[in-house]
């Protein structure tokens, strides 16, 4: 009798253990990483190739870049909306920058310090004033993108340096990995243990599932956000001048849209958009996901507007999925 009851215990306890590790949001976007990767394959060929698949990547890196950054923020229970419009931004100025006869190594560096202040001036926004995050990006969406069409308008800067052009050709030597892939890889590690293994990772959780009690329990809430906004200026320079070197020109509507796809990448990883849960695993496995779709959809000849409709339901359906498991888990405790 003793021997069935142990045995119905562990039958129990494994059937729980299954149960957890299915509900993991990035077991979620792995089944989907799979299932984009065959119907790639059936659409070309080319996919069977890792080559291709790699040189793909790099047409996506900055997004994922930008992606670690809006995978803390929406973990913390904000959002930015202006990532694409400050990448955009980031980048004219520092185009204007070297052309005003400032060397690119410099120009580069001010590039930096200029989107980590963008990043504050959201920060400040939606910290000190206590004005919505959502409300505050779309204005600076606006803002950052109308300042660089009036700095620039409708003509292109290019004309840079031969060591700064052509980033996305640089892959690791006896390999087709690109090297951006390799910094994102690495910053998406270092992000990730930080949210992960540190008192700074555990003040973002504590933020996104109770901005009071985190509040309560001493977190200091608006300095933490100030940090968050402008670590996303800071990826959103970063992925500014790396499509600045990808592309060797910068105009006002790059990037035009691109804030839909970054944010794609970390709901698709499991990141909850109400805030308090989310991983860095995730958004890379979420990043992988668009870059084939993304990839595929071009390959299939697919019309832009319908990779827009496209991509808007993946957006959808990301929201959804964390609701959906959130039943499922309430059910089962």
């Amino acid at each position: 009798m003793m021997t069935k009851i142990r045995n119905a215990n562990k039958s129990n306890a494994n059937r729980l253990r299954i149960l957890k590790f299915a509900q993991r949001p990035e077991l979620v976007t792995f089944i989907l990483l799979i299932l984009c990767f065959w119907v790639s394959t059936i659409i070309s060929p080319y996919f069977l190739d890792a080559g291709y698949i790699l040189d793909s990547t790099t047409l996506y890196n900055e997004f994922g870049i930008m992606a670690i950054a809006m995978t803390f923020i929406i973990i913390a229970g904000q959002i930015d909306l202006s990532v694409a419009s400050m990448m955009t931004l980031v980048s004219c100025l520092t185009a204007m920058i070297f052309h005003a006869g400032v060397p690119m190594g410099i120009a580069l560096v001010l590039g930096l310090l200029i989107g980590i202040g963008l990043g504050m001036i959201n920060g400040a926004l939606v910290a000190f004033l206590d004005l919505p995050p959502l409300i505050v990006t779309i204005g600076t969406m606006a803002l950052f993108r109308g300042v660089a069409q009036i700095f620039i308008g409708d003509h292109s800067l290019s004309d840079f340096p031969s060591w700064f052009v052509g980033v996305d050709k640089f892959v690791i030597p006896g390999t087709d990995i690109p090297w951006t892939l390799i910094l994102f890889l690495i910053l998406a590690l270092g992000m990730g243990l930080l949210l992960s293994k540190t008192k700074f990772g555990r003040h973002v959780y504590a933020i996104g599932t109770s901005e009071n009690a985190a509040k309560y329990a001493a977190v200091p809430v608006k300095r933490q956000k100030m940090i968050l906004f402008a670590l996303s200026g800071l990826f959103a320079a970063i992925g500014g001048m790396l499509t600045m070197s990808r592309l060797a020109v910068v105009r006002y509507d790059m990037a035009l849209g691109g804030e839909l796809d970054i944010i794609t990448m970390a709901l698709l990883g499991g990141t909850d958009i109400n805030g308090g849960k989310g991983t860095m695993l995730g958004t890379v496995i979420g990043m992988l996901v668009l870059t084939l779709m993304r990839t595929g959809m071009s390959v299939a000849r697919v019309k832009i507007q319908y990779q827009m409709a496209i991509m808007g339901a993946l957006l959808i359906i990301s929201i959804i999925i964390p609701n959906i498991v959130r039943y499922i888990r309430d059910r089962n405790d």
